[in-house]
């Protein structure tokens, strides 16, 4: 069964995206094609066949609150359980509902490719498949996002209780966040977020850098913000990651804030690096020479001279790397970022038609 069509509020003060869907001026709306989608919702599983159909019933109820047409799309990560099973099963119930099958665990950042490649609406809504997401909460995101945003991210309340051992953890890492990119949100690694077409179609994710999406939007240019979201105990099997995915995050933080600051200028480290050992190296070879020529045998500063002729040699092939990384980062920077839009206001004089 799919959900009533929505409207578009003929009123510009008014939010068309509200808990009951109707405008808050009581005025009519006008119709949209019945082809066109309102948003994608997209859902990695993996092993959640015990949550599945009653995440689709929450998810249906909401959407018909909403008066929205949607697409909800399971992108099924090689789950070994019967979540396969379960989402044909749904799928044959409900035409709104698409399945994206791996044949192997890929991860969460091409699970989120492969759903985001496939999606067709304006906005893409992601959630976990777990049931700790309310969908009845996509509302709330969606209001965000007429505000103003590119990407809204859900603030999960009361994660405290329900999950006491990442809650503290999670703390210390927004924080860490903050004071790296500029960007305060109150939970970064939040999966329940709400986000523009363009910004999706932008993201390149791999490894465990979905975690990050905010991020990088936000050093794409995008606005980020974030809303208050209702979070729900597990109800069904176990969190699939372990306590050593702080440490990971921290890693994986310092690999996106490398990339995201030198890949397009990699000749600025890799240079910096190369100068240090250089000047290191120069400086131990003249060290040497000069006490050479002030009586001293070579001899007795031949540690100076086979330091500084080793750290010489680093330096170049850091200089060198340098190099050849600027020649292969120069076709991403020809042809990203490279076409603006001209948005100049236009006089109706400057019409080149009249």
């Amino acid at each position: 069964m799919r959900a009533t069509l929505p409207l578009i509020c003929a009123c510009r003060t008014s939010n068309w995206y509200t808990r009951t869907g109707r405008c808050k001026s009581g005025k009519s709306r006008m119709s949209k094609p019945s082809t066109s989608l309102d948003l994608s919702i997209v859902l990695p599983v993996l092993n959640e066949a015990a949550s599945l159909a009653q995440l689709y019933g929450e998810l249906s109820a909401a959407l018909a609150t909403l008066e929205l047409d949607a697409e909800i799309i399971f992108v099924n990560d090689g789950s070994s359980d019967d979540s396969q099973n379960e989402l044909l099963r749904l799928a044959a119930l409900d035409s709104r509902l698409r399945v994206l099958q791996f044949s192997r665990p890929r991860g969460k950042s091409i699970a989120y490719s492969a759903g985001f490649a496939a999606s067709r609406g304006p906005i893409i809504v992601t959630m976990d498949s777990d049931l700790q997401d309310d969908p009845h909460e996509i509302g709330a995101l969606l209001d965000a996002l007429e505000r103003g945003a590119d990407l809204v991210v859900g603030w999960k309340q009361g994660r405290v209780l329900n999950e006491p051992t990442k809650a503290i953890p999670s703390r210390v890492f927004n924080r860490t966040v903050g004071a790296l990119f500029g960007l305060r949100l109150r939970d970064i690694n939040s999966g329940f977020r709400a986000m523009r077409a363009e910004v999706a179609r932008s993201l390149d994710l791999y490894g465990d850098f979905y975690r990050f999406i905010p991020l990088i939007a936000h050093s794409a240019g995008f606005r980020v913000a974030q809303t208050p979201v209702v979070h729900r105990p597990r109800q069904h099997g176990h969190s699939k990651y372990g306590g050593l995915r702080f440490w990971t995050s921290i890693l994986d933080l310092m690999t996106l804030r490398f990339i995201l600051s030198f890949r397009e200028r990699p000749f600025h480290i890799f240079g910096t690096i190369a100068w240090a050992f250089l000047f290191t190296g120069l400086g131990l070879e003249a060290y040497a020479l000069i006490q050479k020529l002030t009586g001293d045998s070579f001899q007795s500063h031949m540690a100076a001279i086979v330091i500084g002729a080793l750290t010489i040699t680093v330096g170049t092939q850091m200089l060198l790397t340098g190099l050849l990384s600027t020649l292969l980062a120069r076709p991403l920077d020809s042809e990203v970022g490279r076409t603006a839009i001209d948005i100049t206001p236009r006089q109706a004089s400057d019409d080149p038609l009249e």
